[in-house]
């Protein structure tokens, strides 16, 4: 069966009245269904809905079952009709993905229920009595009870079997809570224990409100301040924005979307009644973040924090931007120092609206931006090697002349010669422009701390290796999940490993192709690396990795315990007790990591 033979299949399985009348109440008027447009704000009703098709006499929307769920939900063609099988029962293996046979729908159905259980464990943590400081927290960021109650808050346990234990009770098996990326495997004792731990736990949902994932923010000053569950067969951080699901309805009716770096900022906006949010989830914004978000609005806010990072990461959605023309990008400058979370909390909603008014176009500000921070000397070079190919992109030829005239202004370099670049022509040598004086921004304090020691000799055998020299499983646990590392090192760690399951070198990649490469401190990692190849020649390169793995587990083992020790003179009666027992059970992993013979036997 082919899948236009699915569709077909598929729609005559479908009531249209009933499908959509679970979101608009439809009434019977002469014998058809009719309500108010989703697609266009009106009062009377002109939407009217036939047993195959709909169609609105206000703003001349048509279609079927299938561009109904597209166009209000945001999903693709596929993503569709493999949704409204699921709704409404269907056999349709052809629309499934590659390889995906039905053990694998089975670890799926698992694995939702496990997210499930897990959420409403959080849930009921968050609730107990003993998780009083946990609420005062909530509430000293803002958040009325109610909110976090609708909104899924939950709590980890301190304790780090916690969570394993109760579902192991549940009938859960241990793989398949690892699988969920709710439960870690360790490699010292082999044991698994809870991925999270003493964090608040915000719920990720799918598309159709499903939990899928997680993030955990700490209440302490455990590092890293954000965790996000690892990509699992329901969860892929770069398809899934935090928030869509409620936000969808919303996007689409206001036809606009207003993306931002984490979920605390949409949750924040949320709360003050701004409820077109959405966030991305420990990854820069992504080519099918932006088509999907362009499949429900024209008009998308991204709104980076203030900071240099945050102008790094806007840059960096330049060139995908470009490949979803059916929506308009703008860029919301916020004060150095602010994301949407504290500027909400400082000033409220209407000065956060004020900020969308003054959004300037995301091309503009990208030249605008990669100007300024160009010396005059290299002007003409950026121009005819990033801005002619960005304004090449740019179809409409009144928003390209309006550009090409805001570059001549900050440059000094005629229109002319930028339009002749475009259509080919070698532009004429001309003396090195002179930059218009711009006010001078606030300096920005350097966050990127260079990598060095073990940690630069890790990132040099994972550049230079070659596709199937390392364990990529292996890979993304240790950098996820036990090397603390800023937020940067640990993408561009993420960036490499994916270039290694697509089967690619490494150093072989044009620099260009590391979005994380615009960032400085990446870009002399990379040139450093390849002046010192020779250093990370070897033939073992997993043996080495592994080697030096260790001595960093061992280092933090060897800090966190002398932490502990100072903390314990300062100690009394049952706290001083946790803490020996802490000190105890890294004893104990320091001893097993030097003598792995002498592991005890495995536990569940």
């Amino acid at each position: 069966m082919s899948v236009d033979e699915a569709k077909n299949r598929i729609l005559q399985r479908i009531s249209l009245p009933e499908l959509i009348g679970e979101k608009i109440e439809l009434k019977v008027r002469g014998g058809r269904h009719t309500g108010l447009c989703p697609f266009h704000d009106e009062r009377s009703p002109s939407f009217t809905v036939f047993d195959d098709h709909y169609f609105c006499f206000g703003c001349r929307a048509t279609g079927d079952a299938i561009t109904y769920i597209r166009e209000t939900q945001g999903l693709s063609f596929m993503e569709t009709l493999r949704y409204l099988a699921e709704k409404y029962g269907l056999e349709v293996p052809e629309l499934e993905k590659p390889n995906f046979d039905k053990s694998a729908r089975l670890v799926e159905a698992q694995l939702y229920k496990i997210s499930a259980e897990a959420a409403q464990y959080f849930r009921e943590q968050l609730a107990r009595p003993q998780s009083a400081k946990a609420r005062e927290y909530i509430e000293s960021r803002g958040f009325s009870p109610e909110f976090a109650e609708e909104y899924g808050f939950g709590l980890s346990s301190p304790e780090p079997l916690a969570l394993v234990n109760h579902m192991l009770k549940k009938g859960f098996a241990i793989k398949d809570l690892i699988t969920a990326s709710v439960a870690l495997a360790s490699q010292h004792d082999q044991r698994a224990y809870d991925f999270f731990i003493n964090r608040l736990m915000i719920p990720i949902a799918d598309m159709h409100g499903r939990v899928i994932a997680f993030g955990g923010r700490s209440l302490g000053d455990d590092l890293p301040k954000y965790k996000n569950s690892m990509n699992t067969p329901l969860f892929d951080k770069s398809h899934v924005l935090y928030g869509l699901h409620r936000a969808k309805e919303t996007i689409r009716r206001e036809r606009q979307a207003i993306v931002c770096e984490g979920y605390m900022d949409v949750l924040q906006l949320s709360q003050a009644g701004i409820s077109t949010s959405v966030a991305c989830l420990g990854t820069a914004l992504t080519l099918p973040h932006l088509r999907r978000l362009g499949a429900l609005t024209p008009q998308i806010y991204l709104v980076f924090d203030g900071d240099k990072a945050g102008r790094n990461a806007t840059l960096r959605t330049v060139n995908i931007a470009l490949e979803v023309p059916q929506a308009e990008c703008k860029v919301v400058v916020l004060p150095a120092g602010d994301d949407p979370d504290t500027f909400i909390q400082k000033y409220g909603a209407p000065a956060f609206r004020d900020q969308l008014q003054s959004a300037k176009g995301l091309l503009d500000f990208a030249i605008e931006t990669r100007i300024k921070e160009t010396h005059d000397l290299g002007i003409p070079e950026l121009v005819n090697k990033e801005i002619v190919p960005w304004l090449q992109s740019v179809k409409d030829p009144m928003s390209r002349n309006f550009l090409m005239n805001r570059i001549s202004e900050l440059t000094g370099i005629a229109a002319e010669g930028m339009l002749s670049a475009i259509h080919g022509e070698a532009p004429a040598k001309k003396a090195p422009p002179k930059l218009t004086p711009l006010p001078e921004e606030i300096p920005v304090q350097r966050t990127v701390t260079a990598i060095k020691g073990p940690e630069l000799e890790l990132f040099g055998h994972l550049y230079w290796s070659n596709p199937g020299e390392l364990d990529i499983d292996q890979l993304e646990h240790m950098f996820q999940s036990q090397l603390e590392l800023e937020e940067v090192w640990a993408e561009f760690a993420q960036e490499i490993t994916k270039a290694l399951r697509k089967d690619l070198i490494p150093s072989q990649q044009n620099k260009a192709f590391w979005m994380s490469g615009s960032t400085p401190e990446v870009l002399d990692l990379i040139l450093g690396l390849e002046k010192t190849q020779g250093a990370y020649e070897t033939e073992f390169r997993q043996r080495q990795f592994d080697k030096l793995l260790t001595f960093i587990r061992k280092r933090q083992l060897d800090e966190t315990a002398a932490k502990l020790k100072q903390k314990l003179a300062q100690s009394s009666g049952e706290e001083e007790m946790e803490i020996l027992i802490a000190i105890s059970r890294i004893k104990k992993e320091l001893l097993h990591i030097d003598n792995p013979a002498k592991r005890p036997a495995a536990s569940p």
